[in-house]
């Protein structure tokens, strides 16, 4: 490669950022501005796709978008082996990662200036190192001039769409992907896949990435980045979407229904975010509580009472000597909180319900009946054998009292 100097006498040569067999970029100084020059190589390069180039750059600087960098000069050499192109120089950059009202604005004027090449041509450098910050607006740098001049064999990291990659087909739907990708920094900070070098780069895009729930921002949000990483491109957003998608958001917090964004047959196969819904704690209503002060019945509905049919061995005393007659009964409960409850034996008397008793207690109850029956029936034998003693006592005294009066 010929000298700057040589090619360009008019700089004055501040700085060299990166240079290789194909391209040159430098910081040159004119006239106390200072400015980006990019040198081409246009070796075997047809002569019609380097017109197209320059015709390109001419019309984008006529336009005068403020979202996309001013373009200066296309200039050639007199042999036609170097293009040369001199544009702004931005250095300025935003710190990562950005506040949501930050990202909506910044996708939204790098979306505006995309539109002034959509869908014609596409950018092909959509990287958070070719986003500046401008005084007023997010400027979107240099366009990939070494893909317009390499289309048949470039092979780059700024072209990571996962279409690319299988068929070298790169189009405007792969600069949506990029954007993507590169919201997904504005959001995280960090690169969606790290790798060592650019086969396993291609590799792990390939098998598949996760896109995880940002909490920090919005549901919009998080579900435009899922719409514009989709491994379809037909599934992907246009640049008139996303910019609908971005006023819609902003002006309600809303959940955005997609349907009114993309035909309803593609929001369909979409996996979008779901809102997260806190689940509150339902309270159960068939609980039973039981006190130790107060061993009342507990209330169960109707239909969930069974009563048995076999009852227990009732137990009746004779009303003579003064015992109330006491029956027992049983009811099975059903099953609580996956408890299983043994059957509740509740005592029913005719005046209130006493403590619940248990099966020796009531043993012990028969034998002291029992005793006391029959202790009642040896004192009734005794003083019935007392009485007829008596009587007969009686009698053979009135024998003896009669037989001495008629003698």
């Amino acid at each position: 490669m010929k000298s700057v100097e040589q090619l360009f006498p008019q700089f004055e040569i501040v700085n060299i950022l990166k240079q290789n067999s194909f391209k040159k970029s430098l910081i040159v100084k004119r006239s106390g501005h200072y400015y980006m020059l990019r040198i081409f190589t246009l070796e075997n390069i047809p002569k019609d796709r380097v017109q197209m180039i320059i015709k390109m750059l001419t019309k984008l600087s006529n336009t005068k978008n403020p979202y996309i960098v001013k373009f200066y000069e296309a200039s050639l050499d007199q042999e036609m082996n170097y293009l040369g192109i001199v544009s702004d120089y931005l250095d300025k950059q935003y710190e990562y990662p950005m506040k949501e009202g930050d990202i909506w604005k910044a996708i939204q004027e790098i979306s505006q200036g995309l539109q002034q090449i959509h869908p014609k041509r596409i950018h092909g450098k959509l990287l958070l190192s070719n986003v500046f910050q401008g005084p007023t607006n997010t400027i979107l740098g240099e366009m990939n001039i070494l893909y317009y001049l390499h289309k048949n064999n470039y092979n780059d990291s700024y072209l990571l769409a996962p279409e690319f990659i299988r068929t070298q087909i790169y189009d405007h739907k792969s600069d949506i992907w990029m954007m993507g990708y590169m919201m997904y920094q504005m959001m995280f900070k960090d690169p969606l896949i790290i790798a060592n070098n650019l086969d396993v780069l291609h590799k792990k895009i390939l098998k598949g990435i996760h896109i995880t729930y940002n909490p920090n921002y919005s549901l919009n949000l998080n579900n435009l980045l899922r719409l514009m990483l989709g491994y379809d491109p037909e599934l992907r957003p246009n640049i008139e979407q996303i910019l609908f998608y971005c006023q819609q958001a902003q002006l309600s917090l809303e959940e955005i229904n997609m349907n009114r964004i993309l035909p309803k047959f593609k929001a369909d196969k979409l996996v979008l975010h779901k809102k997260r819904i806190e689940k509150k704690h339902q309270t159960i209503e068939n609980i039973v509580y039981l006190s130790q002060d107060h061993y009342k019945q507990p209330y169960f509905p109707p239909s969930k009472v069974r009563k048995q049919n076999k009852q227990s061995k009732q137990i009746t005393i004779p009303n003579d000597y003064h015992y109330p007659q006491k029956t027992m009964y049983s009811m099975s409960l059903p099953k609580v909180l996956n408890y299983e409850f043994s059957k509740l034996k509740i005592k029913d008397s005719l005046d209130q319900f006493d403590m619940l008793q248990t099966k020796t207690h009531i043993q012990k109850l028969k034998m002291d009946n029992l005793i006391q029956i029959q202790k009642n029936i040896v004192q009734t034998t005794q003083r019935k054998t007392h009485n007829q003693m008596l009587f007969f006592q009686e009698d053979q005294f009135n024998k003896q009292k009669s037989q001495r009066l008629f003698y």
